[in-house]
C-alpha cells in the first residue's frame, strides 16, 4: 500500500486537465473558472502556488508546457476558440497575478479549442492545435526569442464530410515523439469515431495515412508512446465505449507509400466506464488511463508482451489510496 499525495487547486469549477513539465517539478491546472494555476513542488512544503490568473474567456479546456529549451512556455486553449501562449516572468513576484505574461493570442478557429501540444524540440517551436471545426493547425514560432509572433504553418481537415455539430467534434492529438521519423501526428476524429496517423509528405503537406479501427464511440484522448530501444511505435486511445486500447505500428518495408502496419495488441474494458485520458510515461513501458469510475490505471506489458494493470489509484471519497 502507497500514499497518493493530494492537494486542493482550489478552483472555483471543474479543473479539465493538469500538465507537468518537462522535469516533472512544475505543473500547471486549467478550470471552468477560466483560470490558470502554476505550482512548484516543494521537497518540504509539497506543491506551492506559483500564481493563478484569469487566462480566457471561457472554460479553459487543455494546457501544455513548451519544452524547456524555449524558457518557461505555457499554451492554453478554450471554448473562446483562442489558444494563448504564456511565459513566466521572473522578476515579477510569486502570486501576483503578473507572473505570466500573454505572448500571444492564436484565433483562426471556427469552434471551440479541444486540444493542444508542442511538437517534440528536435522539430522547433512547433504546435499543433485541433478544434471543433474538425481542423488541425500547425503553428511555428520562427523566432524562438519572441513569441510574439506564431505562423500559421499548415491547416488541413481530419473528420470526413466535414465537423458536424460541435457537440459531436471532439479532437484530441499527439505527436510522434521519434527523432528518426517525419513528423507524424495521430488525431482521434471526433464523430468518425476512430484515430488516423496524419504524416508530412516530401512536398511539406500534411496526408492521411494509417487509421486506428476498432472504435465504437468518440476518442477522447490518444498518445503515442516515446520509442526507446524499440523498432516499432506504440499508440493508445481512450473511448467512449469504456475501452483502451493499444495499437503496434511495424514499418512494412515493402510497401511503397511506406504504410506502417497496423495492429491492435491490447482491448481493456476495466473502467467500465468512459475513459477520458491515457499518458505513458517517459520511457513508453506503462501506461496510465483514467475514467469516469473515479480511478487510474497503471498498465505495463509482460515479458511476452501481453499488457495487465499493475496498479489502480483511488482518490474517491478520501480514499488516496494504491492498489497493487
Amino acid at each position: 500500500m502507497q500514499q497518493v499525495t493530494r492537494f486542493d487547486a482550489n478552483h472555483e469549477d471543474l479543473v479539465h486537465d493538469i500538465a507537468y513539465d518537462f522535469y516533472g517539478r512544475r505543473l500547471v491546472s486549467c478550470s471552468s473558472d477560466q483560470k490558470l494555476k502554476v505550482w512548484d513542488f516543494d521537497e518540504d512544503a509539497g506543491w506551492e502556488l506559483n500564481d493563478s490568473w484569469k487566462a480566457h474567456d471561457c472554460s479553459v479546456l487543455k494546457v501544455c508546457w513548451g519544452h524547456p529549451e524555449y524558457g518557461q512556455v505555457i499554451a492554453s486553449c478554450s471554448f473562446d476558440r483562442s489558444v494563448r501562449i504564456w511565459e513566466e516572468q521572473d522578476h515579477e513576484p510569486r502570486n501576483s497575478g503578473r507572473r505570466w505574461v500573454e505572448r500571444a493570442r492564436l484565433v483562426d478557429s471556427r469552434g471551440s479549442v479541444q486540444d493542444i501540444e508542442f511538437a517534440p524540440h528536435h522539430h522547433g517551436l512547433w504546435m499543433a492545435t485541433c478544434a471543433a471545426d474538425g481542423t488541425v493547425r500547425i503553428y511555428e514560432a520562427m523566432e524562438v526569442v519572441n513569441l510574439s509572433h506564431w505562423t500559421l504553418t499548415e491547416e488541413f481537415e481530419v473528420s470526413v464530410g466535414g465537423a458536424g455539430k460541435e457537440a459531436e467534434g471532439n479532437y484530441c492529438l499527439s505527436w510522434c515523439p521519434s527523432k528518426f521519423q517525419q513528423p507524424q501526428l495521430a488525431v482521434g476524429c471526433g464523430r468518425d469515431h476512430t484515430c488516423k496517423i496524419f504524416r508530412m509528405d516530401q512536398h511539406g503537406k500534411w496526408q492521411a495515412r494509417e487509421e486506428l479501427f476498432g472504435h465504437e464511440g468518440v476518442v477522447h484522448d490518444v498518445a503515442w508512446a516515446p520509442n526507446v530501444g524499440r523498432s516499432y511505435h506504440l499508440i493508445a486511445t481512450a473511448c467512449k465505449d469504456h475501452r483502451v486500447r493499444i495499437f503496434k505500428l511495424t514499418e512494412n518495408p515493402g510497401d511503397n507509400e511506406r504504410r506502417y502496419k497496423v495492429e491492435m495488441v491490447a482491448n481493456f474494458v476495466d473502467h467500465n466506464a468512459e475513459v477520458w485520458r491515457v499518458e505513458w510515461n517517459i520511457t513508453g513501458t506503462i501506461l496510465s488511463t483514467s475514467g469516469d469510475d473515479g480511478k487510474v490505471r497503471l498498465w505495463k506489458a509482460t515479458y511476452a508482451d501481453e499488457w495487465k494493470c499493475m496498479s489502480i489509484i483511488s482518490a474517491e471519497h478520501g480514499g488516496d489510496r494504491m492498489e497493487r
